[in-house]
């Protein structure tokens, strides 16, 4: 299903940005339809400019794959499973000559009634989505690393199995789900899916493929690793140390990706725990402290 909407949002985007910069392109319409045209310019010897190539790519890579994938995963977890929740959405009618709907969270338990304090099924469950995903990816990119001049063929599958980008981006959408569904935070669908998405898109912009692309020129240069060769006398750990500044700052925002999703994950447990503690049947009070504690962390 990504694989596919990938495709389809693609064909879009790049008929769109050459409808914008490269209008020229569509004399090729009588010939080849405009479906597939995005697809078959390097068959028709046509060379699209810089710029254009670059345009279309970072709409399709960089903006829309993120989101089609960030957003499949959440709701592959929504339609597979039944997450505790304390809170849901619900929509109410507004009076007046709009007669616009708001959505509001509303308590699904009673002040009697056992609350959700645990978060780990939305990790678990996010994780299995995301390790999903991967798995397909992956083992594809694995298996068509095997060409005779491709070396170290098994570290590569291991560093490949192991880079951690979607795993990093499930975790994050999940603990902010956990914020809605759990302490009652009122998050739009967009706000739980932006940071995964951010991450996501600089993954890609530094050479990480998406989905729908099926093959990779540098394959090495997608985990921000330099091509390892066993020509020459270098140990292989030295290989794999970053060398260059951009793949040093790269390495620096994934740690920082990391360490956002265990402080969340303790400060959304421990908030959960003291909702049903000390807050215990004080929902308005609880609800103003986590106002307070947002605004405190924005000044």
């Amino acid at each position: 299903l990504a694989f596919i909407s990938e495709v389809v949002v693609t064909t879009v985007a790049r008929l769109g940005v050459f409808r914008i910069w490269e209008p020229d392109i569509f004399s090729l319409t009588p010939e080849v339809p405009s479906i597939i045209l995005p697809w078959v310019l390097r068959e028709k010897q046509y060379k699209p400019k810089r710029i254009t190539l670059f345009a279309a790519d970072f709409a399709a890579s960089c903006v829309a794959s993120p989101i089609i994938e960030e957003y499949l995963k959440l709701k592959v977890v929504q339609w597979t499973c039944k997450l505790p929740r304390n809170f849901k959405k619900s929509k109410k009618m507004l009076k007046g000559k709009s007669r616009r709907k708001k959505q509001n969270l509303q308590p699904v338990r009673g002040t009697d009634a056992p609350q959700v304090v645990n978060i780990n099924c939305y990790i678990t469950q996010m994780l299995a989505a995301s390790l999903g995903l991967k798995l397909f990816d992956v083992t594809r990119r694995i298996l068509m690393y095997t060409k005779e001049k491709d070396d170290y063929k098994r570290i590569y599958a291991v560093l490949r199995g192991t880079f951690p980008i979607h795993e990093l981006c499930g975790t994050m959408t999940a603990l902010l789900l956990a914020r809605r569904d759990v302490l009652g935070v009122d998050l739009p669908q967009w706000k739980i899916l932006a940071p995964a998405v951010f991450i996501h898109a600089m993954a890609n912009f530094r050479g990480k493929k998406p989905i729908f692309k099926w093959n990779s020129s540098t394959p090495w240069s997608e985990m921000q690793l330099n091509q390892m060769k066993k020509e020459g006398n270098e140990l292989i750990w030295k290989q794999l140390i970053p060398q260059t500044y951009s793949k040093l700052v790269w390495l620096t925002i994934l740690a920082r990706a990391f360490g956002f999703c265990i402080k969340n994950y303790y400060l959304v447990g421990r908030q959960a725990m003291k909702r049903t503690t000390t807050y215990s049947g004080k929902l308005h009070a609880f609800n103003a402290k986590l106002q307070t504690d947002a605004m405190l962390k924005r000044s």
